[in-house]
């Protein structure tokens, strides 16, 4: 069993977020019309430096972790009390990976754990993408050289939970920048 655990870093927009509570979990496509929107009780924590304190309750305006969204598998999640509630989009920051490598595990018997690895990896870190091709291949995309290597060891110690060994291709880069003067 890993002892790391996910949290999500939310706002409080209004009313008050209380442990222990169930909440509607609505993703960012949720169009209002669907019944089947998942309920489950969280548990809410203030971050004081890089500890994590367990409250009762936060009040709006307050910024907060959250416990008890992993089976969840959405970056942005609109939480409420009642059914009736359109979803907040999710944030693009404008940030587009610019570094791709194919990952895969050294031995195939590890290729289940290193799915879950990389699900956990770009739910954790939202510059990262991951995507599948069609010939089965698993591409890590990431903002740069050391965010990629930073995102490998991750994958490996953190999000496999260090029992297994990844087998990386060779970077490739894609060029959107210039230096051209425009004419």
């Amino acid at each position: 069993q890993s002892s790391n655990i996910m949290m999500g870093i939310a706002r409080v927009l209004s009313g008050t977020l209380c442990t222990g509570d169930d909440y509607y979990m609505f993703g960012p496509r949720y169009n209002g019309i669907s019944d089947d929107v998942p309920k489950q009780k969280i548990r809410c924590y203030l971050l004081m430096g890089s500890s994590f304190v367990r409250v009762n309750s936060v009040p709006a305006g307050h910024i907060c972790a959250i416990y008890n969204l992993e089976n969840l598998q959405l970056k942005t999640v609109t939480l409420s009390n009642k059914k009736e509630c359109m979803p907040l989009r999710g944030f693009d920051f404008g940030l587009q990976p610019l570094v791709k490598v194919n990952v895969e595990p050294v031995h195939a018997s590890d290729t289940e754990n290193l799915e879950r690895g990389l699900l956990k990896l770009s739910l954790a870190d939202s510059s990262v993408e991951v995507t599948a091709t069609a010939k089965g291949e698993r591409i890590l995309a990431c903002l740069g050289e050391i965010h990629l290597e930073r995102s490998i060891l991750d994958l490996e110690t953190v999000y496999c939970d260090g029992n297994i060994k990844i087998r990386t291709s060779d970077p490739i880069t894609s060029f959107r920048e210039t230096t051209a003067w425009f004419t």
